[in-house]
């Protein structure tokens, strides 16, 4: 009886622990308005790392009379003839939407900018829209870098396209009007989509490798209130059945579908079922040439079909091999891995286009088929996936993979169909990766890329292929328009155990190891756009208070401190000075517990062995959040210490840290090899990251 009361009275304990933690989190960031936003971009403009610029914040400044006080419209308007007159004269020409006005900083970023990169030929940015009266700004359109596939389904660049001279003068005699020397105006995308779609094709847009098409970070237009009404932002976002295709058409390719398969003979078959009525509806309207594999009349499968399977029971064998009487069917008993079983499927594929199916995918007979071949064979394409539902709904589990700061996630995985109007569920659209449930390739560029990496046996594998596309020049795609069912993650079960996660973070570490250019980049995912993992939305922004360090001018003094399941705390740890003393900034991490329940110390030894503890204030960490989101409640993580000059005897000091569980007696503690040198606030001192496990923890 004692004892249940005694769980019953922690669980109490836990869950109001977990409402502080939620509350302390919720205020330490919350979600802010755009205005909001830009004002805090302005603030920290020297502060922060990155090199967005949010364009005109406030009215002009020195204002001294409300009276005097100009809108963001007025000032803008007056910037637009002097800052032609610039672009002119450094040789760079515009095509800019007439509703609406250049950002008064554009016209000076947009020269610098060709100028220091000479490669770039076209240019293009973000923009927002204003108001009725023209003072406040609303509705930012953050756009992603060079994304020829996201081009046929929309016009995205937007309303300013800037480019070299020189790549006027190539176009075709006629196609730029003679009086619009340096600036061509236009109201709708159609006036100029064929123009600037002749301006990409000849700056090598549509070709591997492109580098001289840009995105500059940073808002460059303003839309006018009558251009929003007009709907001519939302037309940047809308599919418009554009049709500028830039290479010739070829005879269809043959393909292999592989599909990975254990121990599932009845998910197995509904995947096959629905490929033969998708081949069946083909039949039906005559398309019956386009594969060369067979046909209905010789009862030969129409494509080549290879099921690989690691090791089914011999009652669950027989029955697969019924199931693929007339495919190919590979059998090698082997610990599951994905990448060894697609690779070991390739190798005996004979298809010119590869595509990899997982056996819990059901597909519809609506195209989708042709059209991830004829994207698959484009010359600048690397891998095509497919919009993915759960089973007999509109929820979305695939529409494309983004690489967030905690990792590569399906931003939409969860979010009904046609809840986001950004266009990143709905348009065919370029994506860092595409998840390896349903991926076409070209045969060349996939073993050309390596293949899928063996040693990446369940996660990430799929991630690292694309990352090894878009190196070598290509871009990954997914297509939107079309659909398939995925029962997730059936054969293998789901990733909740403590070993599998434990997996999951190894081959995390591993992806971006090999591609650390990735660690918290994704190219078609601008920065402003909302980066939390859970969150499904496309434009939150965020307010956090990680600014603020705790400055410490006391500790308390303890006995003999040895370390205590040092295995268990996860840490990242940046030493350096300031004019007030010595800072101390990273996360302290309790790893497989719920980290609510856990204070913290930092703890530092003096040469004869005396220990200092200081209790340290949670403080916000997108770090710890990001990189090691398998953990329990680590938001609030992070430490932020200034030691003030004085408080100790100048001497060095060893530095470690101690967790103390809230619930009971449990005492953890850790001893780092960064120690503190006499003098250290005067000098540079060293950095670490790190983890008891091998190769440390965080990314």
């Amino acid at each position: 009886m004692g004892l249940q009361i005694k769980a019953k009275l922690r669980g109490i304990l836990e869950r109001e622990l977990n409402r502080r933690y939620a509350h302390r989190l919720a205020e330490a960031k919350r979600r802010v308005s755009y205005e909001a936003w830009l004002r805090l971009m302005e603030e920290t403009k020297g502060e922060r790392e990155s090199s967005y610029c949010p364009g005109l914040v406030h009215r002009e400044r020195g204002e001294a009379q409300p009276g005097n006080a100009r809108s963001l419209a007025e000032v803008c308007g007056d910037a637009l003839e002097q800052g032609l007159a610039l672009l002119k004269d450094h040789g760079v020409w515009l095509i800019l939407q007439e509703q609406g006005y250049p950002d008064p900083e554009a016209f000076a970023r947009i020269a610098a900018y060709f100028e220091t990169h000479p490669q770039t030929r076209l240019l293009y940015g973000d923009e927002d829209a204003l108001d009725v009266t023209g003072e406040h700004r609303h509705s930012p359109y953050f756009k992603p870098e060079w994304s020829p596939d996201t081009w046929f389904s929309c016009f995205y660049p937007g309303s300013v396209v800037a480019l070299r001279k020189e790549l006027a003068e190539k176009l075709p005699s006629g196609m730029w009007p003679r009086d619009r020397e340096g600036v061509l105006f236009f109201r709708e995308p159609g006036q100029v989509r064929r123009l600037v779609h002749q301006l990409l094709e000849l700056a090598g847009g549509f070709e591997r490798g492109c580098a001289s098409i840009d995105r500059l970070p940073g808002m460059l237009f303003h839309m006018s209130h009558e251009g929003v009404q007009a709907g001519a932002q939302a037309a940047y976002r809308r599919e418009d059945g554009f049709d500028g295709k830039v290479w010739t058409s070829r005879p269809a390719a043959t393909l292999s579908i592989v599909i990975p398969s254990k121990d599932n003979p009845k998910v197995l078959g509904q995947c096959l079922e629905s490929l033969t009525k998708c081949w069946e509806a083909r039949f039906r309207a005559g398309a019956t040439a386009d594969w060369g594999h067979g046909s209905m009349e010789s009862g030969l499968c129409p494509w080549e079909i290879l099921v690989v399977d690691n090791g089914s029971s011999p009652e669950n064998r027989a029955e697969i091999e019924k199931l693929t009487r007339g495919m190919g069917y590979i059998y090698e008993p082997m610990p599951f891995n994905f990448s060894k079983m697609c690779n070991r499927g390739a190798r005996e594929a004979t298809g010119e286009l590869l595509l990899f199916l997982n056996d819990d995918i059901t597909v519809c007979a609506d195209g989708w088929l042709e059209a991830m071949a004829e994207r698959a064979l484009r010359p600048y394409v690397g891998a095509v996936g497919l919009k993915l539902y759960y089973p007999d709904s509109t929820m979305i589990q695939h529409a494309g993979i983004t690489n967030l700061p905690g990792g590569p996630v399906h931003k939409l995985q969860f979010t009904r169909d046609g809840e986001e109007d950004y266009g990143y569920g709905s348009l065919d659209r370029n994506t860092t990766a595409v998840t390896g449930a349903c991926l076409m390739i070209r045969r060349d560029r996939f073993w050309q890329a390596g293949g899928f990496s063996e040693d990446l046996q369940v996660a990430y594998n799929d991630v690292e292929l694309c990352f090894r596309l878009r190196e070598a020049g290509w871009h990954n795609v997914v297509l939107n328009r079309f659909h398939a069912s995925h029962h997730e993650s059936l054969s293998r079960g789901g990733d909740l155990t403590r070993e599998k996660m434990e997996r999951l973070r190894r081959e995390k570490q591993t992806l971006y190891r090999r591609h650390p250019a990735y660690l918290d980049y994704d190219p078609y995912y601008p920065e402003p756009l909302c980066m939390e993992l859970g969150d499904t939305h496309i434009y939150g922004v965020y307010l956090d208070t990680r600014i603020g360090y705790q400055k410490v001018s006391k500790c308390r003094r303890l006995g003999e401190c040895p370390e205590r399941e040092p295995e268990n705390l996860a840490f990242e740890l940046e030493v350096s000075r300031s004019r007030e003393g010595i800072c101390l900034c990273g996360y302290l991490v309790v790893k497989w517990e719920n980290n609510a329940c856990y204070d913290r110390s930092l703890l530092l030894q003096g040469g004869e062995g005396e220990v200092y503890a200081i209790p340290l204030e949670r403080k916000y960490s997108r770090e710890a959040e990001y990189g090691m989101q398998e953990q329990p409640n680590v938001a609030l993580c992070g430490f932020r210490v200034i030691l003030e000059q004085g408080f100790l005897p100048e001497e060095g000091y060893r530095i470690g840290f101690q967790a103390r569980s809230r619930m009971g007696r449990r005492r953890m503690i850790l001893w780092t090899e960064t120690e503190l040198l006499p003098g250290a606030a005067g000098k540079e001192v060293p950095e670490q990251t790190g983890d008891s496990d091998e190769g440390g923890y965080g990314i």
